[in-house]
């Protein structure tokens, strides 16, 4: 009887994970529906004003962020003072949840690959929300996106590069590719940098499989797999000082060493 007890212990902790899942991409819709409808009734009136359009954007951006942290259960750490609007800011890029903890702590607008404009629903969102889409493959297509990223700055807005240019298992940053930086180290920009990391609890999944995306698993089935976590936590550690370089390989190279010294291999608790 003991195996059929186990057996039984096991499917019914299953059907709870599969439960809380489905619970929380229903209140992930609605918070997101809530808040995106929110900062589109508003924006006719705040667009004449660009002071008042920032903090619309933050109130409901960040407010949105932070909602879901709560839902999936996630608590956010964050180390040391978060940079000032407007900024460019570089990270290590683990996960799609990346997004929801750096935009709980600054104001910041995301350079992402091409492909997530085209996904449904989410695409659209972000494309009206001030991302700044790149196919890496494309040169013509990196000066378009260097020239909007300056726009953005110069808008009042911090915008975020993830300059591994892929997400990672989280053993180790990967090194840092340079095109991006050719426009902060043109024009005597302080680059900002921080580090992502996620602890899981012991008896989950592993944290490289359930939080980091980087595996040939679609993004609904990963995102299914990280709600059935109970909990888990986000570290962020932001770096003390910006870093300056006038030749963007240099940039790369400093700013690759300076988050890696301080980057965490995602774990389990």
């Amino acid at each position: 009887m003991e195996p059929l007890a186990k057996t039984w212990a096991s499917a019914r902790e299953l059907s709870m994970k599969y439960i809380r899942a489905t619970i929380r991409l229903f209140a992930l819709c609605g918070i997101t529906a809530g808040y995106y409808l929110s900062w589109l009734m508003g924006l006719p009136f705040v667009s004449p004003f660009p002071e008042v359009a920032r903090n619309w954007r933050r109130r409901n951006f960040g407010g949105w962020a932070r909602a879901c942290a709560r839902v999936v259960g996630m608590k956010i750490n964050a180390y040391n003072s978060p940079p000032a609007a407007p900024f460019l800011l570089v990270s290590n890029h683990l996960s799609y949840v990346d997004i929801v903890v750096l935009e709980s702590q600054v104001d910041c607008a995301f350079i992402a690959k091409s492909e997530v404009a085209s996904w449904p629903i989410l695409g659209f969102i972000c494309r009206t929300l001030n991302t700044i889409f790149i196919d890496r493959r494309k040169k013509r297509d990196v000066l378009r996106a260097m020239a909007k990223a300056a726009a953005t700055l110069n808008r009042g807005l911090g915008v975020v590069l993830f300059a591994e240019g892929t997400s990672t298992a989280g053993h180790m940053v990967s090194p840092f590719k340079s095109s991006l930086l050719e426009f902060p180290a043109r024009r005597h920009i302080p680059v900002h940098y921080a580090s992502i990391s996620y602890v899981v609890p012991s008896d989950e999944a592993l944290a490289e499989q359930s939080v980091c995306w980087w595996e040939d698993v679609t993004f609904p089935a990963h995102v299914f797999r990280l709600l059935q976590l109970p909990e888990f936590e986000a570290n962020l550690v932001f770096g003390p000082q910006p870093i300056l370089a006038d030749d963007r390989h240099v940039l790369a190279a400093e700013l690759w060493a300076a988050v890696s010294a301080q980057f965490a291999p995602v774990v389990q608790s």
